[in-house]
């Protein structure tokens, strides 16, 4: 497992930043040495391949739905720093309603949940299939870490669905139903 270890550190800095371009390792070290180091480093990548992609990801639409938000186009340059901006120019400005649509349509389907994407808790009222499904080979003592995780999700789900209650516009894009585990499946 240390072998194992070490090699995935170094297949990280060197396959990953610096194929892709960064000039250093951007942090991340060549060799984990202790457990502690181990977990921290898997604790951020899962964080970034889950909660993190599905915080700045599955939102998409509800920003880009509202064209002034993030117009994808516009019929005129952005004002001048000292010029005066009236109705009339921001109206000019804003693409055609077809442009527009065309780049809701886009946020809609780039926010939306693939029918691979398996979930960290499952909900089937909207058919999302849990982390632990068919076809995902684990061994006894990795069924009992996701068990204990799943334990803690359910609970931080509970924590958001309390927390929700009563409001208006609910809050729900990180509770664990729907962050997807990874980016891919």
């Amino acid at each position: 497992a240390v072998v194992s270890t070490q090699s995935t550190g170094r297949e990280v800095v060197d396959e990953g930043f610096r194929y892709r371009g960064f000039p250093d390792s951007a942090g991340f070290p060549r060799s984990i040495s202790s457990k502690e180091s181990m977990t921290e480093y898997l604790t951020a990548i899962i964080f970034n391949i889950s909660v993190y992609h599905a915080a700045v990801n599955f939102e998409t639409f509800t920003y880009y739905s509202y064209t002034p938000n993030a117009p994808s186009c516009l019929k005129l340059p952005p004002p001048k720093q000292d010029e005066i901006v009236t109705m009339e120019r921001i109206l000019n400005t804003l693409p055609v309603p077809v442009i527009s649509f065309i780049a809701m349509d886009t946020a809609y389907h780039l926010g939306t949940f693939s029918h691979m994407d398996k979930f960290y808790l499952g909900c089937e009222d909207v058919s999302r299939v849990g982390m632990v499904g068919e076809n995902m080979a684990v061994a006894s003592e990795q069924v009992e870490c996701l068990q204990r995780l799943t334990t803690g999700m359910r609970g931080l789900k509970k924590k958001i669905d309390e927390r929700n209650k009563g409001l208006y516009f609910k809050y729900d894009v990180l509770s664990p139903e729907n962050v997807p585990i990874t980016t891919q499946t």
